[in-house]
């Protein structure tokens, strides 16, 4: 795993468990100390904690709709998400430790979210930030290390664009037309 992400796969596994277990405490305790809809401000006008139960996906979308399976077809899908997510990682090459990071806060926010889906039947979203009346959807730490490691994967590969972009791209050769002069200023 080491000579794969990068990084070390240590760091990699705890990183993974972290999310893991701060994802499940936070929302038991959300689930404990919170009253559904109810919410406690934390910096007002900017964020709140206010207990809401997703049964649908991502920024609750399907969340009104019931049908028989809901809950398994979409643990399948998170299943499956999870499972390419795997096999993406499995048959690049060596990863750059953002991009090992990435993925295992990917991963550790989807297995927070799936342990939700089979042990509640649903998702357990606690966080709200918002600007004056426009709110994001309410999350949780799981879903924060998803976007967190979306994030630092589009991040790693600008950036490994920008680098093989800029290896390619021919230099002009000293005495060259439009080429500075070695000791001379333009």
């Amino acid at each position: 795993m080491n000579r794969r992400f990068g990084a070390p796969g240590r760091s990699l596994g705890a990183v993974f468990a972290a999310i893991l277990v701060v994802d499940q405490v936070t929302k038991a305790l959300a689930e404990r100390w919170l009253s559904p809809y109810e919410p406690v401000s934390l910096i007002p006008g900017c964020l709140q904690l206010i207990l809401v139960h997703n049964t649908g996906v991502a920024f609750g979308l399907l969340n009104g709709v019931e049908f028989a399976g809901k809950v398994w077809l979409l643990t399948g899908l998170s299943a499956g998400l999870l499972l390419f997510i795997v096999w993406f990682a499995a048959r690049s090459g060596p990863l750059s430790p953002l991009t090992g990071y990435g993925i295992t806060g990917m991963l550790g926010g989807a297995v927070g979210n799936i342990v939700d889906r089979l042990t509640r039947g649903q998702v357990v979203d606690f966080v709200d930030a918002y600007l004056g009346s426009a709110h994001w959807p309410t999350f949780n730490v799981a879903d924060a290390a998803i976007c967190c490691g979306a994030g630092l994967l589009l991040f790693d590969s600008v950036r490994e664009f920008r680098r093989a972009s800029g290896a390619s791209a021919p230099s002009p050769a000293a005495g060259t037309p439009g080429a500075p002069s070695p000791g001379r200023s333009s």
